[in-house]
């Protein structure tokens, strides 16, 4: 079983984002409202965090940086609702390539991205 954190405190968006990977086989999915809630359980080792740069108590890309530092081996992908090409190239430049913008095609996108992931992972386990 695969554990993916999402990060995502808008329930209607985290329900949808939910929604658009229920029906991936073998994994988990824990779904948190602050960048704090996620951080004290990254021990858990998630294989993949999903994360909104907007949040109440943290900068998304500042929760990506800790991650990061604490494992780096997660795979992160973004979604947000910011379109600030600088922002997305500053993302992208803290090696993290996958930056989503909420759009009707996000959920789309988001199943085929984690799936790539998910096959990436299990050939090197």
């Amino acid at each position: 079983m695969h554990k993916i954190f999402l990060i995502e405190d808008n329930p209607t968006e985290g329900f949808l984002l939910r929604l658009a990977l229920s029906d991936i086989e073998n994994i988990e999915i824990i779904h948190f409202k602050t960048g704090g809630e996620l951080m004290g359980s990254l021990d858990e080792k998630p294989k993949i965090a999903i994360v909104d740069l907007n949040l109440p108590d943290i900068n998304g890309l500042d929760l990506i940086k800790e991650i990061k530092k604490k494992h780096n081996d997660i795979k992160i992908i973004v979604v947000s609702a910011q379109r600030d090409i600088d922002i997305i190239a500053t993302v992208q430049a803290e090696g993290t390539p996958y930056y989503l913008v909420k759009s009707d095609s996000v959920l789309k996108n988001l199943k085929t991205i984690v799936q790539d992931f998910l096959l990436t992972i299990e050939k090197k386990d």
